[in-house]
């Protein structure tokens, strides 16, 4: 979806609802900063495990999930969090109906 725009609001409580660059806020919260879509392409580096962390938008699974992580082995994690994201990605396609 290069060229669409999403709302960080409803992103953050789980909604990612794309609109066009010509929309100029969210039709659920009417927030009026949206931003380019997929979210990973507005910054240069991705955020920190810290800037993760301090952030108060983080969410508590996030962040426990974090936490847990950076007392583990980065390999093992790496790779759990890779298979963990497949599965999760299929879930929701299916429950989407966009298998």
């Amino acid at each position: 979806m290069s060229g669409s725009h999403y709302c960080p609001g409803c992103l953050r409580r789980g909604k990612l609802i794309h609109y066009s660059p010509q929309q100029e806020e969210c039709a659920v919260c009417g927030e009026s900063l949206l931003l380019l879509f997929p979210p990973c392409q507005q910054e240069a580096e991705p955020p920190s495990a810290d800037d993760l962390l301090r952030d108060p938008a983080c969410s508590y699974w996030l962040r426990h999930a974090l936490n847990s992580a950076l007392a583990r082995d980065p390999v093992d994690v790496a790779n759990d969090a890779e298979v963990l994201a497949m599965v999760l990605d299929a879930r929701c396609r299916m429950l989407l109906g966009d298998s």
